[in-house]
């Protein structure tokens, strides 16, 4: 893309959609804000081989990321970084919601040292990358006060100054970056194995279908035939909440689609996923998609988007 250019995106599955907007900031080197509602964001075209380093960062939700085999979890507030020989065609999102920002950085295309754009900030991406990674290709940087104001700020910045903006902010998360020390930068310490994922994902699967009993605990492992516990363990270690908590989030999820896409009334939405109270309803739904049904339903019309 050139540089200093804006470009949208919009992907849909069965399971719902997600917007990706695209800022090229410098040669090589883009800011994509990412709000998604899916399961899985499927991006074939960017399937392009090179050498690429790749920050995420998680405002909300939940993203699906493997190494050598294993799997572990971006949650909010944490950042990942890493290197690649290719762009990712698939993003997986356990709870099929997740907003945050990745910033893609080009090493055949950006400039090797960011002094090429400001004299004094010394900085080549490569080498701070391979620093902090220590001979791995992907590690987890937990909730940090310093990357959180920078984030903060790119999350929140006008549209109008956004461009400028952000390439103080890239120039400024990579001076920090520059100057973590090496053990900061870890993996969780309770990855899981493919088997444990895919356990996880058919207990998921289990409950969706059956959402209109309440799941448990028990329920799921008798189904599965493993132990309560290792059920437990596995399956917030996926999605990062209990059982209960989980299919919560579904129920309301469908209910924020069933908002958006009917003219249903509210109670009656509400009473598909079990509700007979409609201000609880509202509370349970505000509670996970930060809205009342009321405002989502004329936000999200207004912006053609869930």
């Amino acid at each position: 893309m050139t540089v200093g250019t804006r470009k949208e995106f919009h992907h849909e599955n069965g399971t719902g959609d997600a917007d990706l907007t695209v800022y090229t900031i410098f040669p090589g080197i883009q800011v994509v804000y990412n709000s998604v509602h899916m399961d899985q964001l499927e991006l074939a075209r960017r399937n392009q081989a090179g050498h690429f380093i790749v920050i995420q960062h998680c405002m909300e939700g939940r993203m699906e990321q493997e190494n050598n085999g294993d799997f572990f979890y971006l949650m909010p507030g944490e950042l990942s970084i890493s290197l690649k020989e290719r762009m990712a065609q698939s993003y997986t999102f356990p709870l099929h919601h997740y907003h945050g920002v990745t910033i893609a950085i080009d090493t055949d295309a950006a400039p090797k040292c960011f002094s090429e754009f400001m004299e004094d900030v010394n900085v080549q991406p490569v080498t701070v990358a391979e620093r902090l990674l220590g001979g791995r290709n992907n590690a987890i940087l937990r909730a940090d006060q310093y990357i959180s104001h920078v984030f903060s700020e790119i999350y929140t910045m006008r549209e109008d100054m956004r461009m400028g903006f952000l390439k103080i902010k890239v120039l400024e998360l990579l001076c920090i970056l520059n100057i973590l020390d090496p053990p900061v930068m870890e993996l969780p310490e309770h990855s899981l194995s493919r088997g444990q994922v895919n356990l996880a994902k058919a207990a998921a699967a289990y409950l969706l279908e059956n959402m209109n009993r309440r799941g448990t605990v028990p329920e799921l492992a008798k189904q599965f035939s493993v132990s309560e516990v290792y059920m437990q363990t596995v399956f917030k270690g996926v999605y990062g909440v209990p059982v209960f908590s989980y299919i919560r989030i579904q129920k309301m999820q469908c209910a924020a689609q069933q908002l958006v896409a009917t003219d249903l009334p509210i109670a009656e939405i509400a009473g598909t996923f079990g509700y007979t109270n409609e201000s609880k309803f509202s509370a349970a739904f505000k509670a996970v998609m930060g809205d009342t049904p009321g405002m989502w339903r004329k936000e999200h019309r207004k912006l053609n988007i869930i």
